[in-house]
């Protein structure tokens, strides 16, 4: 419920309560904005932005990582960053088109890049993050995108599948209780 200004009578929007939940996220225009509007992008088909937003991350080297941090978050939900002992990796599922040498490299990177955060392996990383820098930057980045976009869309797939069995075992429930 909205009140009236005294002073210009314009309507006003209550302060959120204490208790509210926040949630933190980066100004506006910061790289982890972009790097999760890229992901949103991509899991609304929206190629062109998904890249554009991506190539705004690459601009210096805190910027990357921040968009690292993001994407190595959302890939490595459950497990803790240092866990995975050395040797195993982390598959990312992400197909590349036959023959693309180029997108074969980028996949490879981006899945040493996710296996030496999970594992804590700073010689796996090294070669990736110097690449990221490189003229392939923009690649090994959108395959860290698409992987998190499909991961974010496993979820989402998912939460549907649960609200849906809810809302179907409550309509069942209530109708044999009442």
């Amino acid at each position: 419920m909205s009140s009236t200004a005294e002073d210009d009578g314009r309507p006003t929007t209550p302060a959120a309560p204490d208790d509210a939940p926040t949630t933190p996220f980066a100004p506006p225009d910061g790289p982890r904005h972009w790097v999760m509007a890229a992901v949103g992008a991509l899991n609304r088909r929206d190629l062109r932005f998904a890249v554009a937003a991506a190539q705004r991350v690459l601009t210096d080297q805190d910027s990357t990582m921040a968009a690292v941090e993001v994407l190595s978050g959302i890939l490595l939900t459950g497990i803790p960053q240092g866990s995975l002992r050395r040797g195993a990796r982390v598959p990312l599922g992400i197909s590349t088109p036959p023959g693309d040498t180029q997108s074969l490299r980028a996949a490879h990177h981006a899945t040493d890049l996710i296996t030496a955060i999970a594992s804590g392996d700073d010689e796996l990383a090294t070669p990736v993050l110097h690449a990221l820098g490189g003229p392939h930057g923009l690649d090994i980045l959108i395959v860290l995108i698409r992987a998190a976009a499909a991961r974010v869309e496993g979820f989402v797939g998912v939460d549907g599948d649960t609200v849906d069995a809810y809302y179907a075992a409550s309509r069942t429930h209530q109708g044999q209780s009442g």
